[in-house]
This record gives C-alpha cells, structure tokens and sequence, in this order.
C-alpha cells in the first residue's frame, strides 16, 4: 500500500510557507501518512501530525519578535531595515552566545494537543544535532513522549548561531539543519513510498536520497518570501498564500510561474491575443529603416516574434513581466481578464517617460535605478498608438516595448472568456 510522507525543511520564519502548502495539500484531498521535518518543519510537522491547520494559521499569526524573544534580549524593531535586524541577532550572539527562545516553550504548550497528536495516523519524525556529541538525533513519534517532545522540537529549530544551543539533559542541541535541512530519507524510513518536499531553500546541509524508487515532487517558493530571521504577520500571511498557490501550480490546478491565474485562463488568453500581438508587431518593424532592423534582429527575442515564433511560454512570460514592472501583488489569484485590466488601469495612471530621462538612463548605464520601468512602458505606448516607434530605443528596453505592445493589444477585448 502506498504511503505519502510530506518533508518540511528549515528556514526560519519562511516556514509559514509550509502551512500554505499544507493548506493546498488538504484542499486537493492528498492523504498524508508520515510527516518529517528540520528545524521550523518540525514545528509544523507537529501540526500537520494533529491535523490542525487552524492551528497552524492561528500561530503564524501571532508569532512575532515580541512573542519569540524577551524584551531585554530583542527589543522591538518592526518595520526596522534588515540591517538592523541582522545587527541585534549579531549582538545576541557575542554578548550571549545566541538569543534566547525560551518564550517558545510557552508557545508550544498553547498548541500542542497531546490527544490528537498521539492519536493521529500520521506518523512524525524530527531531526536535531548533538552539539555536544558532534552527532545527529532522530527522534519519531514513537520515541516521543509528552514530556520529551517539547524538547526536541524547540531544539531542532534552534537556529545556531542566531539563537542559543537548546539543552536536554545537559547537552547542547542545535538547528537539525547542521546534518539535514530536508529530511526525505527519514520519510522514506518511515514507511514512504511517495514523497512531497517542501524546501525552503534555506541554508543548511541535504543528504542525497538512498532510495531512488521513491519519487519525489517539490515544492519550493518561486517568490521571495522575506528573510528567514524576520518574523511579521504580514510576511508570514503573504508566505503562506503564496504555498498554497505555489501547490496548486505544482498539481494543473492553477496556472503561472511567479503569479497565479485560474486555470485555463492562460491558454484562452493566449488564443485570443497572439495574433493581433503578432500582425502588429510585425506591422511596427515595417516602418523602420533596414540598418536599424538589422540590429533589432540581431536579439533573438526579436528573432524569435518576427518570424512568428511566439511560443505560449513566452507569451506568458511577458504578462508576469508586465505585473512585475506595475507591482501587482504576487500573492493573489487572478483571473487574466481583470488582470489585463488592472494593466490598463495601472498604465493610465502612469506618465510617460520623457525622452531626455531616457537618454540620460542609457548614458548612465544605470537604466533600474535612474528611470521608472512603468513610465517607460508608458512611453512606449503613446509611440505604439501615434505610430512613431522610436527604434533605436527598443533593443535596452525591449521588456518595456513588448509589454506596452501586450497592453495595447488588450486594451479593446472583442469577446469575453
């Protein structure tokens, strides 16, 4: 009988992505049987393990700062740059040898429920390090009591050197991370014969994986998802819409890379939009003189459309560059149609760039940080719609001129999906 074991990896306060992508994995029905994780991952191995995802969400909106560490220890910083945030975990370290993160004990008996977790059908296991044996501990629920697990846990999510050595039974203990972040030959020990990992990509040693029958599906953040050491409700909320997302990406049931649309939504777009993107294109190029076409051509992303080769891929790759160049909230789920919309919106709020910033950008060879890229786009756009294609400006910005074309070739839909 097959057996799905869900592997939770280390990684601070990124952890909170593993909740959402435990929320997708009971969203899809998946029936989990043994859950293993290091670090932050076995802390929520325990609420996978007692079926608690209310649990889970109501944790990872209350842990902050304040609720971790004492007062004395870590003053309160939110909204502090990361700088300075790294600078107080560096004080903790010289002045104390690490920060102390006793407050998480109180934390864990809040959520702990013993009953469900013992008589789960999920079956657990953890890893930490003997700090002072130089050796790794594995511990599984069997091995686990009530008055041991609290331990254990706390002790493999104690991220040396940023908090203290945990001790038990006068041995220091440190993160699980230090022998193996992504514990996938623990699930596969415990019975697994098919396995989900969630890697928070996270600094830590992985072990290759001894069985190579077993397959493995990973997930890991496609977005960034805040610094592993920064614990804040909102990063926390938006890490843990972005696991689910990125779950349900993984098994078709939604589609994109780093934004989200629902399903299907991508493939309709595409049918409806790439030829009129195309016969405009290559109607812009028509206009230009052969010497400044030549060197256009000369990009083989250029190569590429003029000779009709836009591929679905590339299509959509440059509708997530169009919501990144106009910041749209990577978290959320959208539907292409009101998608598109939000890019006109957002592009009518936008003044055009004027040509003298543009040519300073380029002589400055500093075009990010001189110019804003929406503003650009903007440009463009006017120049697409009076039919005056300054050429020569094309090549450095081309993201800019593909997507003020995608936006101009939406703005007038003839059917709805």
């Amino acid at each position: 009988m097959s057996k799905l074991g869900l592997v939770l990896s280390g990684g601070g306060s990124k952890g909170a992505y593993e909740i959402g992508v435990y929320a997708a994995l009971k969203y899809l029905k998946k029936d989990i049987n043994i859950v293993t994780g290091t670090s932050v991952g076995a802390i929520n191995g325990v609420f996978v393990a007692q079926k608690d995802l209310k649990g889970a969400l109501k944790f990872w909106d209350h842990v902050n700062f304040k609720t971790i560490f004492d007062e004395n220890e870590f003053p309160p910083i939110e909204n502090e740059k990361l700088s300075k945030i790294y600078m107080q975990y560096a004080k903790g370290f010289i002045n104390e040898g690490g920060l102390d993160i006793y407050k998480m004990k109180n934390i864990f008996d809040d959520y702990f429920k013993a009953s469900r977790f013992y008589n789960s059908n999920i079956d657990y296991g953890l890893i930490t390090y003997n700090f002072s044996k130089n050796k790794p501990v594995i511990k599984t629920k069997k091995d686990l009591t009530k008055d041991n697990i609290k331990d254990y846990v706390l002790a493999s999510a104690s991220c040396y050197p940023a908090f203290k050595p945990y001790l038990i039974n006068n041995e220091m203990h440190i993160d699980g991370g230090y022998y193996d972040n992504l514990p996938i030959n623990l699930a596969i020990d415990l019975g697994a014969t098919e396995i989900i990992a969630v890697d928070l990509r996270a600094i830590g040693f992985k072990k290759k994986i001894k069985d190579k029958t077993v397959n493995v599906t990973y997930i890991a953040p496609r977005n960034k998802i805040g610094s592993f050491l920064v614990f804040d409700k909102t990063q926390a909320r938006k890490a843990i819409k972005l696991g689910f997302n990125d779950t349900m990406k993984t098994f078709n049931k939604l589609e994109g890379d780093k934004f989200t649309f629902r399903k299907y939504n991508l493939i309709k777009n595409y049918n409806k939009y790439i030829n009129k993107y195309e016969t405009k294109l290559n109607d812009i190029f028509k206009q230009s003189d052969s010497k400044l076409l030549n060197k256009v051509f000369n990009s083989k992303i250029f190569k590429d459309i003029l000779n009709n080769k836009i591929l679905y891929n590339n299509f959509n790759d440059l509708i997530e560059i169009a919501g990144k160049i106009f910041n749209f909230d990577e978290s959320v789920i959208y539907n292409i149609k009101s998608y598109n919309k939000g890019l006109l919106t957002a592009l009518s709020n936008t003044p055009a760039a004027q040509l003298e910033e543009i040519k300073t950008s380029l002589k400055n060879k500093e075009l990010e940080n001189i110019i804003d890229r929406r503003k650009i786009v903007k440009y463009f756009y006017n120049q697409i719609e009076m039919g005056e294609i300054a050429f020569k400006y094309v090549l450095p910005f081309s993201n800019e001129f593909l997507v003020a074309l995608y936006i101009y070739t939406v703005k007038n839909p003839r059917s709805i999906y």
